[in-house]
């Protein structure tokens, strides 16, 4: 078995090697989008700046990198970081958020109304992270011993890193949200107004943000190209989707994973949730075993496009079946 286990591989590697790539959407947004590698298992970040105010729109899963983040926004803003908004309750989306909250004690956390419900649940989600690392920190020092002489040194200087690091984020707090999002609501950023609507899709608790006279949409996982439905509502994602796919001033919709996609670019992921809940629908009996052979092909090829996209696909279509077989 490989020495670097999951988490600990997240908690002290990656971290060197992995950063967003700025993409600039407009002079008043930048596209933080993750590596093609992690693009499933981390999330995609948006900042906006106003005249007056910027807003962080989720945050990465990894706190190292969001460490870094929280230094380039020092020197790269203009003006105040007002706002940080999470578009759902993942931990990939959300518990970076508390690194920012750190840094930026004066930022007003912004989430759904169903996540500002269950808020206790968001703050024990950020202890069960830190505790698995450190779960993960003590396995890779059990583990060091086995290794090649040549190679301790090094993991043992990355694991003092990664002490170092779990006990300076122990001293993080998600701290409760200050805008409860029921309905859409305008904020301005300063001679710059977005509008933050709350929808029940891929979870019951899910916010997009409209930007630029509504020619920009900041989906978050809602409009993944690649979406997961392992929870949420069939029904409802698909009414969503549909509705922005109709919105003639959308021109660019940015995901909460990969790229950056239009309007019509929706056509694949409506039709991946929409086959799922066929199938589900019209052989309710059937196990899930015996309903993925029979996924489109057509369908099924447009995803697997890399070793990532091939395994990702599979989790998410099984998790769909599952989640389409519950909901009955």
């Amino acid at each position: 078995m490989r020495f670097c286990a999951f988490l600990i591989c997240l908690f002290v590697s990656y971290s060197a090697k992995a950063s967003v790539s700025w993409h600039s959407i407009t002079p008043e947004i930048q596209f933080l989008q993750q590596q093609n590698k992690l693009r499933f298992y981390d999330s995609n970040q948006v900042l906006i700046e106003g005249k007056e105010c910027a807003l962080m729109f989720d945050a990465s899963g990894n706190f190292a990198e969001v460490e870094k983040l929280a230094e380039q926004l020092k020197k790269r803003l203009k003006t105040p970081l007002c706002y940080l908004v999470a578009s759902h309750y993942h931990d990939d989306h959300l518990l970076g958020l508390a690194v920012l909250q750190a840094e930026f004690p004066e930022a007003k956390l912004i989430v759904h109304q169903q996540v500002a419900t269950e808020f206790v649940a968001m703050q024990q989600a950020l202890t069960d992270k830190l505790d698995g690392y450190e779960k993960s920190i003590e396995l890779s020092y059990q583990r060091l011993a086995n290794q090649p002489e040549d190679q301790q040194a090094v993991w043992r200087d990355k694991l003092e890193l990664a002490k170092k690091r779990l006990f300076r984020w122990r001293e993080l707090t998600l701290n409760p949200p200050a805008i409860n999002i029921t309905e859409s609501t305008q904020l301005d950023l300063g001679n710059y107004p977005i509008v933050i609507t709350p929808y029940q899709a891929h979870t019951k608790g899910d916010l997009t943000l409209s930007a630029d006279q509504g020619r920009v949409l900041l989906g978050g996982d809602i409009v993944d190209s690649l979406p997961y439905p392992g929870h949420g509502s069939f029904s409802s994602w698909i009414s969503a989707l549909q509705d922005i796919q109709k919105n003639t001033t959308l021109t660019t919709i940015l995901p909460g994973h990969g790229k950056p996609l239009t309007p019509a670019g929706l056509a694949l992921p409506l039709r991946f949730l929409k086959t799922i809940q066929e199938m589900t629908n019209s052989s309710p009996d059937k196990p899930v075993s015996e309903l993925i052979p029979l996924f489109p092909t057509e369908i099924k090829q447009q995803y697997q496009l890399d070793e990532v996209g091939e395994r990702a696909f599979s989790m998410f279509l099984e998790a769909g079946l599952k989640q389409g077989k519950l909901s009955k």
